[in-house]
């Protein structure tokens, strides 16, 4: 059985977040920081459970490339770039933001740990960001085919979806720079902005040639 692409950057991105948290947070969520702290082996099992999901995403990794490549590469493929393009936004207006404005602080523990360890620790989590983005959207073209058979349009929603969700971090950072943070205003005009991208992105793709591409595999 051939494996849907998505998984092995899924996979890749998750074995490196896991790694990343073991040494930095001891715990496989950002929910429960310090998890494992107390077990001598809990920082080890984070790590060799990272290291298997990261081999095993390489492993067959060739498949999503392919895979991005065929959609990068038809007409309005560059909307299949998004997840990518909004995964550095984020992160680097998260980082700017920091830098710029001392009394933000950063509220996910792995993130506040990865900035004070510097450039050797946001570049891995930078790479399984993007992963973890890029598998996700790639596996949602695969859900929309699966559960949207009629009307042929819909299966490109689960994607548009993703891509909406994405866009509002990167969204709600930018204007928090130019309006600051402490007005709710800020959170309202990102949350309309991603919904409105996600309407784009269903439209600009469901008129155009890829969209009968999608489930060629």
């Amino acid at each position: 059985m051939r494996i849907p692409p998505g998984i092995s950057l899924l996979l890749i991105g998750s074995g490196l977040y896991w790694i990343l948290s073991s040494q930095l947070i001891s715990s496989f969520t950002v929910f429960s920081p310090g998890l494992f702290e107390t077990l001598p082996a809990g920082q080890k099992l984070i790590t060799v459970v990272g290291t298997i999901s990261l081999t095993s995403g390489l492993w067959t990794v060739s498949i999503d490339i392919d895979e991005f490549r065929r959609l990068a590469t038809i007409r309005n493929g560059y909307v299949f770039i998004l997840p990518i393009v909004f995964v550095a936004l984020d992160m680097y207006s998260t980082l700017i933001n920091l830098s710029l404005n001392s009394r933000t602080a950063e509220l996910n523990p792995l993130v506040a740990s990865i900035i004070q360890y510097g450039p050797g620790a946001v570049a891995p989590f930078l790479v399984s960001y993007i992963a973890l983005s890029q598998g996700l959207a790639l596996f949602m073209l695969r859900i929309g085919a699966w559960l949207f058979e009629r009307p042929r349009a819909l299966r490109i929603l689960p994607f548009a979806v993703v891509c909406s969700a994405s866009s509002f971090g990167s969204l709600s950072n930018l204007l928090g720079l130019v309006l600051g943070y402490h007005t709710l205003l800020v959170y309202l005009i990102a949350i309309t902005g991603s919904m409105a991208l996600g309407s784009v992105i269903l439209r600009v793709v469901r008129g155009a040639i890829a969209l009968s591409l999608l489930t060629t595999q």
